[in-house]
């Protein structure tokens, strides 16, 4: 009787500490800028779908810049299978766009894709 006490005592003991610890039921706050200016996820959705992602998948997201956080986003709603690839094709992507962008090219230009061309030429991939 006395080790049945104890046992349940123990356990509601660990119950109290659980409940005490707010957001202890997530293991990795979901990073900053992954949600859109104009349209906001519903409370707690943005830290559950991100409870979902694998290591790999959150690993991609944290580790670009806030403002292409969103590419790997992008290659798992598409179910990419090589997420790695897919993402530094999309990085490779955007920042031959911006780059050219900067050089004052029409985007519909030839000389804006060749300029993107030359670009991804010398790219180095965030992810190897």
């Amino acid at each position: 009787m006395k080790s049945f006490v104890q046992a349940f005592f123990a356990l509601g003991m660990m119950l109290v500490a659980w409940m005490a610890l707010p957001g202890a039921a997530y293991a990795d706050k979901a990073p900053d800028c992954m949600q859109s200016d104009t349209r906001h996820m519903a409370d707690g959705k943005l830290q559950e779908w991100w409870d979902k992602r694998s290591p790999e998948q959150q690993k991609y997201i944290r580790e670009l810049p806030c403002k292409e956080r969103y590419i790997p986003m992008v290659c798992i709603f598409l179910f990419d299978p090589d997420l790695k690839e897919c993402t530094n094709k999309g990085v490779a992507e955007s920042r031959a766009s911006a780059s050219c962008q900067a050089k004052g090219l029409d985007l519909m230009s030839q000389e804006f894709a060749d300029c993107k061309d030359a670009y991804k030429k010398s790219f180095k991939v965030p992810f190897s």
